[in-house]
């Protein structure tokens, strides 16, 4: 198996492991962390510094990384890190849970992660670094651009546009067609009927 580095040791980060064990495809060699201790195990994994040890794991040989740092409403961290291993020329593989559901008529960009149960339809795609978290649904013909999160139980219905760095919280629904502008927060629950520009949040059904 090929080596891969996780940045970040928080509770993404765990959900992360269990998805790159369940494939079987990389073997983990520890976790970058600035927050945490170095040589304390993240559900078996070991920390192994902040990202100073980067450059280092890159010359011995691990060419892999992985952005294991979730996002709550703002995604600039996710970008900024994915954007930090690439200069350090890193790949940062797709990862899609074996019980999700991908249409073979998608479209799955680098460093993109697909988490348990979540199904996206045909023809549609998902951007770089993006989250389609636990269970949530991309329906067909749907663009969903770089540095989004789409979280657990959201449902894009067919068609939809999301900006890059949009976060579309837990449960929300956008409906058929609707765009939503980058950087924009669509609130936990919420249902969108209508577009949202960029750097707005919306919240509450119908969502205003």
């Amino acid at each position: 198996m090929e080596k891969i580095v996780l940045l970040g040791g928080g509770g993404h980060a765990k959900v992360v492991i269990d998805l790159i064990n369940a494939c079987g495809s990389y073997e983990i060699v520890g976790i970058a962390d600035a927050q945490l201790a170095a040589k304390v195990s993240i559900s078996g994994v070991t920390v192994l510094g902040n990202d100073s040890v980067l450059p280092e794991l890159y010359r011995k040989g691990i060419k892999n990384a992985c952005i294991a740092v979730g996002s709550v409403k703002d995604n600039s961290n996710r970008k900024t890190l994915y954007e930090k291993v690439k200069r350090e020329g890193f790949s940062i593989p797709a990862l899609v849970h074996p019980s999700a559901i991908i249409s073979g008529k998608s479209r799955i960009s680098e460093g993109v992660q697909v988490m348990a149960g979540a199904i996206v339809q045909t023809s549609s795609s998902i951007g770089e670094n993006t989250i389609i978290n636990t269970g949530a649904i991309v329906e067909h013909d749907c663009a969903v651009g770089s540095h989004v999160h789409i979280c657990p139980g959201a449902t894009l219905s067919g068609g939809c546009l999301i900006g890059e760095g949009a976060f579309i919280g837990v449960g929300a629904t956008v409906m058929q067609g609707i765009k939503i502008g980058s950087n924009s927060i669509v609130s936990a629950g919420a249902v969108v009927i209508n577009d949202v520009p960029d750097n707005a949040k919306v919240i509450g059904v119908p969502a205003k």
